[in-house]
């Protein structure tokens, strides 16, 4: 009897170290609720306040916490439960963090070739994890995370985050509105930009001679807060096919969104009521619309995202130096949204007198013909493969743009021809706070295209 009352003990002493051990164990996970607010706090990230989560299951207390991380996209929910208690994996939590610290881009970016552990939609965020030291590569991304993990993470995160992901204590689409509204509060300012085309045709034909066009562009630029714009454009041309060199130049003003265009050999300007277009823009950006502000969300929208490179020196002035690049895809899929939308509005608009205006309005109003034309359109945007590259040089004194410059690559085939393009710009800004000068128009001197 003694012999049994000892192994019964001895048994329930280990099933009690074991529930006592599992549960020192559960209660060391990470759930969703507890990384995310982990999160917002060491990330600073401004709280979302609303009137209450739309997720069913989360607490009232909690709701500014998961809304603020759904809403900036470091989280999604599972319909219409978030599930907050729910122990969260290190591989999600590498993915909260690279999104909590706007590099979500450059994580899909990453090469994945060594990481053999971890769920395939997250190689790309476990590299960057690795790359960046928020963790090791000895870590096991499918494991709970635990405090300990979380916590580790979380200090490397930061630690780099504020080391090469801040300027001044600015993050890159902190300094990019901060340069933008500085240029805003001086209201005026000037932007000249001169630009270096070469064109390059080819056809499926090899009997056809490659046509190779070279053209130079300078772009002259008044704005005035918050939407008066002036450009003006010269561009010279040349050719194989041409004897001589061609000079072009168009003018574009637009004013409480009314755009008037004049080119060579025009009398009068174009007007035309933008005010649709601007106001559909608008919508799918969020976000007023102006000529300098580069905001995250518009960013987003266009498939861009930035960051910091080294800083600079030129000609005496220190440079914050910030790179753009575009996801080719992503700026396609707006671009063709944009392009659909500007064709139904041109459907929609009113004939006028003109008669190529109204030939242009009889085809593109029909409802076959404007498929037709949409059809067009998105096939020549899919056939296009373009790699873009933007550098701001922000001025460390007055943290305003100071020059921009730009290079890209394009290739587009489109009925048996190949065109590549290759483009280099370079944008000076200046006079800021100056007065401007703006074309005087009057009803005479202008033919209307409504839009």
């Amino acid at each position: 009897m003694k012999t049994l009352k000892f192994i019964f003990a001895l048994v329930m002493s280990i099933l009690m170290s074991f529930t006592t051990v599992s549960m020192a164990q559960e209660n060391d996970n990470i759930s969703r609720i507890e990384l995310s607010k982990n999160i917002i706090d060491s990330f600073e990230i401004g709280l979302v306040q609303g009137s209450g989560s739309a997720f069913t299951d989360v607490k009232a207390e909690d709701s500014k916490y998961v809304d603020t991380i759904v809403k900036k996209k470091i989280a999604s929910g599972y319909g219409e439960a978030f599930k907050p208690d729910k122990s969260v994996t290190n591989e999600e939590a590498m993915t909260m963090i690279v999104r909590a610290m706007n590099e979500e881009k450059f994580a899909q970016k990453m090469d994945i070739k060594g990481i053999e552990k971890g769920s395939d939609w997250a190689k790309g965020y476990i590299a960057y994890s690795i790359e960046k030291g928020i963790t090791d590569k000895n870590i096991n991304p499918s494991e709970v995370l635990t405090k300990e993990n979380c916590d580790s993470m979380i200090k490397n995160a930061v630690e780099y985050y504020n080391k090469e992901l801040k300027r001044d204590g600015l993050t890159v689409y902190d300094m990019l509105d901060k340069a933008g509204q500085n240029m805003m509060d001086k209201k005026t300012y000037k932007a000249t930009t001169n630009m270096d085309i070469i064109s390059t045709i080819k056809s499926e034909e090899e009997s056809q001679e490659d046509v190779v066009t070279t053209m130079k562009k300078v772009q002259e630029v008044q704005f005035e807060a918050p939407e008066t714009v002036y450009t003006k454009d010269t561009t010279t041309m040349k050719n194989s096919e041409m004897d001589e060199d061609m000079t072009m130049t168009s003018q574009v003003y637009m004013k409480d969104r009314i755009m008037y265009i004049k080119t060579d050999g025009q009398e009068k300007w174009t007007k035309m009521d933008m005010n649709p277009m601007m106001n559909e823009l608008q919508s799918m950006m969020g976000s007023s619309m102006n000529t300098s502000t580069l905001t995250k969300e518009q960013l987003d929208i266009f498939g861009m995202y930035a960051k910091y490179e080294a800083d600079e020196k030129i000609e005496g002035k220190d440079y914050y130096v910030v790179s753009i690049d575009i996801d080719d895809e992503s700026f396609k899929e707006i671009v063709k949204m944009i392009a659909d939308k500007a064709t139904e509005i041109a459907a929609n608009a009113e004939a006028t007198e003109n008669k190529d205006k109204k030939d242009i309005d009889e085809f593109i109003g029909g409802s076959d013909n404007q498929e037709t034309v949409k059809q067009i359109i998105d096939t020549i945007i899919e056939n296009v493969k373009m790699d873009i590259n933007c550098k701001y040089y922000i001025d460390k004194e007055t943290k305003m743009y100071d020059k921009m410059k730009m290079e890209m690559d394009m290739n587009m085939n489109f009925m048996g021809m190949n065109n590549e393009t290759k483009v280099t710009a370079e944008s000076k800004y200046h006079d800021f706070g100056e007065k401007m000068e703006f074309p005087e128009i009057s009803e005479d001197d202008v033919e209307s295209m409504d839009l």
